[in-house]
């Protein structure tokens, strides 16, 4: 057994169980040649992420001790999927100042302000139970687009000597952003990055601001009803994505549009509808009449969607109808959403059971 715990997922270091989260051959461990654990050594060098996961429970609990231990908390989320990161935490977050990272901004439409994101994700907070937060900072783990702003908001909003819990959901980049904030103070050692769900397993320190204070990095939380949350980490990684797919879609009556095998759209409205798809790079549009949406999701050929066939096996469809104003989206979590154009519409949808999924406001472009 060791005391010390891994650089990379924050897993306390062991010896003696290697399907459990921390284990390092002791070898490796006595001669002090990495400071690593096996799963994040594999990660790093071969891209296999394995399938050690902590419980919903100790997540939970990691969350807790790390907001016990803070004077302020980092939410982050995903400015490409509020609908799955921002509504699991109504009653996970704790009572404590928190400031709102809007990660993955680098992804933004161009004609979309920075005002108008901010604007639409503080009113988002509101309508989905969260109390609002000190301040909403948007920022780009990729690029490093707002990450000063970030850390001279922490050392504002923070005594010298205190702790920042850092909380998201998984895959919406804690481990990217703090990587950022390290490398801009000139700090080698950073926190795993994969694009594998759950890379992070426990609680890690990291000495910020040249000391001044310290960022606790915790676990992601597993909402489990975004389309990543219900596949294998590989089959999630392909979910994961740094560029956002967007096009323009004449849909007539009668027809239909299929984003990625995991989720189909129906025109039974009179006449053609306009959408605009938002879904991750590589995704797979197909168009096609309304009568075959269901048919192809459910037969899933091979070059339709990312999913494996083990995967699929385990897809429940469920079918609904749902009228849509202009200026409204349709998101699902962990996928996309499209965005009608012009005039009212009706909708047949197809999507895996127990997805969550949204009408809401249209996140860029014109709201009415």
């Amino acid at each position: 057994m060791s005391g010390d715990y891994c650089r990379g997922c924050g897993s306390v270091l062991q010896t003696h169980d290697p399907s459990q989260p921390g284990y390092i051959p002791e070898t490796v461990l006595l001669q002090k040649k990495r400071t690593v654990c096996q799963r994040c050594y594999q990660i790093i060098h071969y891209g296999k992420a394995g399938s050690i996961q902590p419980s919903s429970d100790k997540i939970r609990q990691s969350i807790k001790k790390a907001a016990d231990l803070s004077e302020l908390v980092i939410l982050v989320v995903d400015f490409l999927d509020l609908t799955g990161t921002v509504g699991v935490w109504k009653d996970v977050l704790p009572d404590k100042p928190y400031v709102l990272a809007v990660n993955k901004i680098d992804l933004l439409p161009a004609r979309t302000t920075l005002e108008e994101v901010v604007d639409y994700v503080r009113k988002y907070l509101g309508d989905h139970g969260l109390y609002p937060p000190r301040e909403i900072i948007l920022v780009s783990s990729l690029t490093g687009f707002g990450v000063d702003k970030l850390s001279r908001r922490i050392e504002a909003l923070t005594p010298r000597g205190a702790r920042v819990a850092l909380f998201g959901a998984t895959n919406v980049g804690k481990s990217s952003l703090i990587k950022r904030i390290l490398t801009a103070e000139g700090v080698s050692v950073s926190p795993t990055v994969s694009k594998f769900p759950g890379t992070t397993l426990g609680l890690s320190h990291w000495s910020i601001l040249e000391g001044r204070n310290t960022l606790i990095d915790t676990p992601g939380l597993n909402p489990g009803d975004r389309v990543g949350d219900r596949v294998c980490p590989t089959c999630g990684s392909k979910l994961a994505t740094a560029r956002l797919e967007r096009k323009l879609w004449g849909l007539k009556s009668g027809k239909g549009l299929i984003m990625g095998g995991l989720f189909g759209v129906e025109n039974r409205s009179e006449g053609e509808r306009v959408v605009l798809a938002f879904a991750p790079g590589g995704m797979v549009f197909h168009r096609t009449d309304r009568a075959k949406v269901g048919e192809l999701l459910t037969s899933q050929p091979d070059w339709l969607g990312p999913l494996c066939k083990g995967c699929l096996g385990k897809v429940q469809w469920i079918h609904t109808e749902v009228e849509l104003a202009p200026g409204q989206d349709i998101a699902v979590a962990g996928l996309g959403w499209i965005s009608l154009r012009g005039e009212p519409a009706i909708f047949g949808l197809t999507l895996p059971e127990g997805i969550r999924w949204e009408i809401r406001p249209a996140l860029v472009g014109k709201k009415e």
